[in-house]
């Protein structure tokens, strides 16, 4: 007597295994679906790419840890690892306007599988993403971050209120750190303030001044100091920090927490200010010399500062604004850092411009300009 098999279907709902000991069954579900929902994907920008890809990262960066902010602040942060395959699923997703705020630091045993020259220590994003939907998929690029062995660590250039006097400019300063892993020497390197035009003015477009906000070329200025010294008067030692005052004085004799520069390495100079015969004075080679007579303090509600290299303000090339002003282009080989600040007031009718330099030189602001520094710092 023949017995016929009942036919195995692959797609049945439920597995059926056979228990030996009492002949019991277990019913064992199958794993569940990948989740539906908006894919984020993190990948080298073209400037990195060259980075990830010693690093074995052609199409992705594994890894990457986040922050997704609701841009309306209908929510708070959110904080969010990608896989080792660069990705993240967000599965409760609502549609809106989000910041990303994205970093991957290389670990220390792969900043040995780069090349030599390259300098990279990570890779990094901050930028809005649009959802449309609570499906979908995005692709976030990934912008290398290479060490720089010459930085600006610091600016306080914030506004003090001076009873009598009203706002006080002059106890600002700067600091400048050496990062790499041998002396550098600051003789003739130049600091400048950058072109800095940061709100939409009816006579001042932001769009008039796109010519230096967006020139990847390099960074627009007409105020600049150099460092004295013949070559190798000034070294800064491997992880040494040199610190450049408006004015090398004791602040708090003149206003409410104000700070006591008198032991500052450098100090701006001009014909107004109080010199500081122990501090070496910056010496002006500007377009032009600043107007107050104290050197550089950034004293717009935007700022741009610049660390270069040894240059001849007078035989940059020029450009002369809508308003009338010239200013010269400090080539980006020359830019050693580059920093742009914004006002963190928030109640202007008047709307911020996007940017103040390309995002080839800086990719953001940051928006720390206020009135103090113990607050903002």
């Amino acid at each position: 007597m023949s017995h016929s098999r009942p036919p195995f279907h692959a797609g049945s709902a439920l597995l059926v295994a056979l228990v030996g000991c009492g002949g019991g069954t277990n019913v064992v579900a199958p794993p569940p679906p990948p989740p539906s929902g908006f894919v984020v994907t993190f990948a080298p920008d073209t400037s990195g790419r060259s980075t990830a890809a010693a690093l074995g990262w052609s199409t992705h960066i594994p890894n990457v840890d986040f922050v997704l902010t609701p841009s309306d602040s209908s929510g708070p942060p959110q904080s969010f690892r990608a896989t080792a395959e660069g990705t993240v699923t967000l599965t409760d997703i609502r549609p809106g306007d989000y910041l990303v705020e994205a970093q991957r630091w290389l670990t220390p045993a792969e900043s040995p599988l780069l090349p030599a020259g390259d300098a990279a220590v990570g890779f990094v994003s901050r930028l809005g993403i649009r959802v449309q939907a609570s499906t979908g998929a995005v692709t976030v690029a990934l912008q290398a971050s290479r060490r720089k062995p010459l930085l600006i660590s610091e600016w306080a250039f914030n506004y003090k209120a001076a009873p009598g006097i009203g706002g006080y400019f002059d106890g600002g300063f700067l600091e400048i750190h050496n990062d790499a892993d041998s002396t550098i020497f600051l003789d003739g390197m130049v600091v400048a303030e950058g072109f800095a035009v940061d709100y939409d003015y009816p006579v001042n477009r932001c769009t008039d001044n796109l010519v230096f906000t967006d020139d990847p070329r390099g960074v627009y200025s007409r105020l600049a100091q150099k460092f004295p010294g013949s070559g190798r008067q000034y070294p800064v030692a491997p992880g040494a920090t040199v610190t450049v005052a408006t004015d090398a004085i004791d602040h708090s004799a003149i206003v409410p927490d104000g700070i006591d520069l008198s032991g500052a390495d450098f100090e701006f100079s001009g014909p107004s200010d109080a010199d500081n015969p122990t501090v070496p004075n910056m010496i002006d080679v500007g377009l032009i010399s600043y107007p107050a007579g104290h050197g550089l303090h950034w004293a717009g509600l935007g700022a741009v500062a610049v660390l270069a290299r040894p240059v001849d303000f007078l035989r940059l090339p020029r450009v002369t604004s809508p308003s009338g002003v010239t200013y010269a282009r400090i080539d980006r080989g020359d830019l050693l850092d580059v920093l742009w600040i914004t006002s963190n007031f928030t109640g202007s009718p008047v709307p911020e411009c996007p940017r103040l330099i390309s995002p080839v030189i800086d990719r953001d602001g940051a928006r720390v300009r206020g009135t103090d520094d113990q607050v903002e710092y």
